[in-house]
């Protein structure tokens, strides 16, 4: 895979398509575990009904050709910064192109809580500094983070994980803010989405897109 994952050629001509994809899969997936997912399920379970819904889906005989390119890797360790075995870090999500270069599409989840384990901190600290240190998506462009809201509104989540990035920018910096987050849409379905670009130690930047799923009872 090594170099050509950061060549502008193949970025551009593979990569859009593979992002919309993985939007598309992920969105999938949730829609079809929604009714399951409560207030109180722990990251891993819901990891866990989503991931078992995307499968479904991959298998499914009215699943779309273009889904024939893809996989999704559960509970697969990435390799890097000299770990073996158990202490490997394993992100939540690993899509992957079957084709040469075979690129993933990584997208790493944490609960947002009114706990202050779970908050905005815990969001970027836990989930999106592990990009930034190169421990997730050491190869590419771009990957992703989702919010498993168990509390309050989305538009209120924003408001408070971009508030915490700019205060970052302004007085600790250990996020790398390069640029103001900015709104997209991907796939229509996923109707609130932003993404924040960061510069990692090594030089090399990252762009995050940042997707949060209401995860309260339903």
């Amino acid at each position: 895979m090594g170099s050509k994952t950061h060549d502008p050629v193949w970025f551009q001509e593979y990569w859009p398509p593979f992002r919309q994809h993985a939007h598309e899969l992920l969105a999938w997936g949730y829609e079809d575990t929604k009714s399951r997912i409560m207030q109180d399920h722990e990251e891993e379970e819901i990891t866990g009904f989503i991931t078992e819904a995307i499968q479904n889906r991959l298998v499914a005989s009215d699943c779309p050709r273009w889904c024939e390119r893809y996989a999704l890797k559960e509970n697969n360790p990435v390799p890097g910064k000299g770990l073996t075995g158990k202490r490997r870090k394993v992100p939540d999500f690993i899509f992957e192109l079957t084709v040469p270069p075979r690129p993933e599409y990584i997208l790493e989840a944490k609960r947002l809580r009114t706990e202050s384990n779970f908050r905005e901190g815990y969001y970027f600290q836990k989930g999106l500094a592990r990009f930034l240190r190169e421990e997730y998506a050491l190869r590419y462009l771009e990957a992703g983070m989702i919010g498993y809201m168990q509390c309050d509104t989305s538009d209120e989540w924003i408001e408070r994980l971009k508030c915490y990035l700019h205060h970052d920018a302004e007085h600790d910096c250990k996020l790398n803010l390069k640029l103001s987050p900015h709104d997209v849409r991907v796939f229509p379905a996923i109707l609130q989405e932003w993404v924040s670009e960061h510069t990692r130690p090594t030089g090399n930047d990252i762009a995050i897109y940042h997707i949060l799923l209401n995860c309260q009872s339903n």
